[in-house]
């Protein structure tokens, strides 16, 4: 996989593929992250896509994990909201979370 960018139109096309009504929300690039790459999507939402060889497989955990977890934590916590699979178009599990601020 190697470390990877992506363009907005990749994330449009998974967004109405796997989350159509969320597709025409404002979109746009949030600068950083280590094995992801970071989209702010609408005003209270986050896509992340995995770009190193290791971010899918901590993506999953994450996605398992973090919604048990942030029910125990005393600082907000990003959440899955919306759980991309793989598909023609990505062919990694990515992520929808609720963005904090």
């Amino acid at each position: 996989m190697g470390e990877f960018r992506f363009e907005q139109a990749l994330i449009r096309a998974l967004l109405r593929e796997q989350a159509p009504d969320l597709a025409d929300l404002e979109l746009r690039e949030v600068a950083g992250g280590w094995d992801n790459q970071l989209w702010r999507l609408g005003t209270e939402l986050a896509v992340r896509l995995p770009r190193t060889e290791r971010a899918p497989a901590l993506l999953r955990t994450e996605q398992k994990w973090l919604p048990v977890l942030a029910q125990h934590l005393p600082l907000p916590t990003p959440t899955p909201v919306r759980i991309g699979e793989p598909s023609a178009l990505f062919e990694h599990t990515w992520t929808i979370d609720h963005a904090l601020g």
